[in-house]
């Protein structure tokens, strides 16, 4: 990759000068400290795929409540429009570990249509053991046990990987070459996901904005390396939120169903305290 040969060719410089300095070798060559070596390269210049998809997951609120429309398209262009809302809570401390065996849990409830009013979904991601996922709806009145790897999010071209919560150890990261999306600069990542991690894709690129972390351009493929899905968001529509910055407005395409869905982030409450009780089995039955 490009950046570590920079590096190396400053420390390479630093040994020249050096020895030129000081002939003989006799005195101690002193090598430029890694703050030194970042501030002499472009911004990025040095960072490995992983470190850079890892700004990525630290750019996330450690807590927050989020308002969106959804606005599905069949290939005839048909619309179904649907509004949920979306609490999440990071379960780690400032060291990222997480205790009890609980990663995070999001909680998500549906307001529109009316014949979708009231479900809910519950995640729960585990440490050291499989993650936990439930769904309630009134039409059964009872919550259930379900696997939601891959499940589209109501009929729309989201899934619940897609608001789940990641982690940096799902995947294997490759840098590539720097590009522009839409006239900004963007990390280009390729991301290989591990053997044992549950997901509907085994590969992806994705484009990720050198000034806020925010993905503007992502490609899902299947086992098979085929394309699957396209998620595209207007580098306009990133806002700060208390120091989070996330993209109020994306597409995500289907590319073989030929389908499209576009979320608005209408509202967003950033770091709001939520206790254990609001990511209950209970909550998903309570009407809000």
């Amino acid at each position: 990759m490009p950046a570590p040969v920079r590096a190396a060719s400053l420390l390479g410089a630093a040994l020249v000068f050096a020895a030129i300095a000081m002939p003989g070798g006799a005195a101690e060559i002193e090598l430029p400290a890694r703050e030194e070596i970042e501030a002499a390269i472009p911004e990025g210049g040095s960072l490995s795929g992983r470190e850079i998809f890892d700004r990525f997951l630290d750019n996330r609120l450690h807590s927050a409540v989020q308002w969106q429309t959804v606005v599905s398209r069949d290939p005839g262009g048909n619309e179904q429009r649907s509004r949920f809302w979306v609490r999440w809570k990071d379960y780690r401390d400032s060291e990222k570990k997480s205790h009890d065996g609980v990663v995070a849990k999001t909680l998500v409830k549906f307001s529109d249509p009316e014949d979708m009013r009231q479900t809910g979904f519950l995640m729960v991601v585990n440490k050291d053991r499989s993650n936990d996922q439930f769904i309630w709806s009134p039409a059964t009145g009872r919550v259930r046990r379900v696997r939601l790897s891959g499940v589209g999010i109501m009929g729309t071209d989201y899934t619940f990987d897609d608001i789940g919560w990641k982690s940096i150890e799902d995947a294997e990261y490759q840098r590539l070459p720097d590009a522009e999306v839409d006239g900004v600069r963007a990390y280009v990542l390729e991301v290989t996901m591990k053997p044992f991690v549950d997901s509907e894709y085994q590969t992806m690129r994705t484009w990720i904005d050198q000034e806020h972390y925010i993905p503007l351009r992502t490609i899902y493929r299947d086992q098979n390396g085929v394309p699957m899905r396209e998620m595209v968001a207007e580098s306009g529509s990133i806002e700060n939120f208390e120091g989070a910055w996330i993209a109020t407005r994306s597409v995500m395409y289907n590319l073989k169903e030929r389908t499209s869905t576009s979320v608005y982030v209408e509202a967003l409450d950033p770091d709001v305290t939520l206790a254990d009780q609001a990511f209950s089995t209970f909550q998903l039955t309570r009407r809000h």
